[in-house]
């Protein structure tokens, strides 16, 4: 019981990781016309949760696989490569050095300090998934869990970012966030056990959203 109220703390858009100021592309998409409807966004929406699934969901389950420096050096490499819009390459690697120093202070006996000036150290790129992962495993949370919640801040960072952008209400917003609950489900299923080597980019148009976000006008989020 005490790990599912820590892990609402952890899932709360008031953490100060700055996850809630991270749009994934939908800013861009936004700009791009490719919102125009109550069913592009869900589309949009749905299309990030599996590019999520395939692409992000692999390097959490490697990441409570591997124990070994090199393995996770690789990985981390590995996560960086797959990344080709600068914004969001700039965006994952703030996001990871925020998370990294808040869950330091959060669990202080957890050995993420530790793991903090090694990264450093190593010169790691410390993107946003894989410290994601690598710090709730070493503060004993389950991957299924971590799994879960990471879906979860997907889905309320895309619905929250449309809200913020007047693409659509808030009590809609509720109700299509609450829709997609059984697709985050599904797409964690179809994606069980597969290491961050088959992890895959699956979604062109999140890619194209997110590489004109540095030639907007105005931006209200990371990316």
């Amino acid at each position: 019981m005490d790990d599912f109220y820590e892990l609402m703390h952890l899932a709360d858009s008031a953490l100060p990781a700055g996850g809630y100021a991270f749009s994934s592309g939908l800013e861009g998409a936004y700009q791009l016309g490719l919102l125009g409807s109550p069913k592009a966004l869900e589309e949009f929406v749905l299309s990030a949760l599996t590019a999520t699934a395939y692409g992000d969901i692999p390097f959490i389950h490697s990441a409570y696989a591997e124990s070994d420096d090199k393995a996770i050096a690789e990985m981390l490499h590995f996560y960086d490569a797959m990344i080709t819009a600068p914004a969001m390459r700039r965006a994952s690697l703030t996001l990871g050095k925020n998370w990294l120093r808040l869950t330091a202070d959060l669990y202080p006996h957890a050995g993420i300090v530790d793991l903090r000036r090694h990264m450093g150290q190593a010169c790691w790129p410390v993107h946003y998934t894989a410290v994601f992962a690598l710090t709730l495993k070493a503060a004993g949370f389950a991957q299924a869990d971590v799994q879960q919640l990471f879906m979860f801040q997907t889905l309320r960072d895309q619905i929250s970012a449309a809200v913020r952008l007047g693409v659509i209400g808030s009590m809609e917003a509720t109700r299509r966030q609450l829709s997609l609950y059984p697709q985050c489900g599904r797409l964690l299923a179809e994606t069980a056990g597969r290491p961050y080597a088959q992890a895959s980019r699956c979604a062109p148009q999140i890619d194209i959203a997110q590489s004109v976000h540095d030639e907007l006008y105005s931006r209200l989020f990371q990316s």
